[in-house]
């Protein structure tokens, strides 16, 4: 989307485009929007990255939380927000073999019992062998705190790559 058509479109426009930057977290998009007119891709993706910095630690694991698990058959096929499920489409999560999705049905469950939040990662420019090995490998991370640092990353990292997909100047 051209960046003086993002600054000239309506409130209800642009909060409706780019609602699930982060996911499920609509507020985030609400507050972006009354920054506009933006100077250029990186002002307009800095307003993002700086709303979401600026959230209290409890806020950012909350939206966490709202994200789906990896290789969610159920989710995949109804449920996901459209920019997940491209993402996870792409990286070939929606090409799992049965078998592959029950390993990360267990590894989602795992990690959420662990760290009591979902396995996040930017999946852009991953395919599934790359994902797996990032999951197992942080699965035996035993720094909670850590690993919530980590997802918090990810999170950001995914509405930065988002949001340099959408926007052209």
């Amino acid at each position: 989307m051209n960046l003086n058509h993002i600054n000239q479109i309506d409130k209800i426009d642009f909060i409706s485009y780019f609602e699930n930057i982060f996911e499920e977290s609509k507020f985030i998009t609400e507050i972006v929007e009354t920054k506009r007119p933006f100077k250029n891709k990186n002002h307009m993706i800095s307003n993002f990255l700086m709303i979401f910095d600026d959230l209290e630690q409890e806020i950012k694991i909350n939206i966490i939380k709202k994200h789906p698990d990896l290789a969610d058959k159920v989710r995949m096929n109804k449920g996901l927000s459209r920019l997940s499920e491209d993402e996870q489409s792409r990286s070939g999560l929606k090409d799992c073999t049965e078998d592959e999705f029950h390993m990360f049905q267990k590894l989602n469950y795992n990690f959420k019992e662990k760290f009591n939040i979902p396995f996040i990662l930017a999946v852009r420019n991953k395919n599934k062998n790359e994902i797996i090995e990032d999951f197992k490998n942080r699965l035996n991370n035993s720094d909670v705190e850590k690993e919530i640092e980590i997802s918090i990353n990810q999170v950001r990292e995914i509405a930065k790559l988002r949001l340099e997909e959408i926007i052209n100047e």
